[in-house]
């Protein structure tokens, strides 16, 4: 698993929680930027670090601004529980495929509800094994 949540996010929740809701739109699905740890340990740890830095920075961010069609790809970080509670949890299953969190809850939540938050400035870390 690469979602550690150790005592320095902590700290961060506070902040970057007030800086999510401060938009004045109804938020349901969150997630902050994440920092590779282990980016330079070999040619193939830089290549997912890489990978993180175009798929879900960049791209997140074109999807947000300008096509406001964000889904919210790779773990989101904080959902709205009342929002996951009534819409059937976060996960789904069916019985070709399994759907992760990650894929599923950006389209529950833009289908439901169409506006996504902009991409935070926060980092969170992770590694990878």
């Amino acid at each position: 698993m690469n979602q550690e949540h150790d005592l320095e996010e902590c700290l961060k929740m506070p902040n970057f929680l007030s800086t999510a809701s401060s938009t004045g739109d109804e938020v349901t699905v969150t997630g902050m930027k994440e920092h590779v740890l282990t980016g330079r340990a070999s040619s193939l740890a830089r290549f997912m670090t890489l990978q993180e830095l175009v798929l879900v920075t960049l791209t997140e961010r074109a999807l947000a601004k300008p096509l406001r069609s964000r889904m919210h790809y790779d773990h989101p970080d904080v959902f709205e529980k009342s929002f996951v509670v009534t819409s059937g949890g976060v996960s789904k299953a069916g019985q070709g495929i399994n759907l992760s969190e990650d894929v599923f809850s950006g389209y529950n939540a833009t289908s439901r509800r169409p506006s996504m938050p902009p991409p935070e400035p926060s980092v969170r870390s992770r590694r990878w094994f």
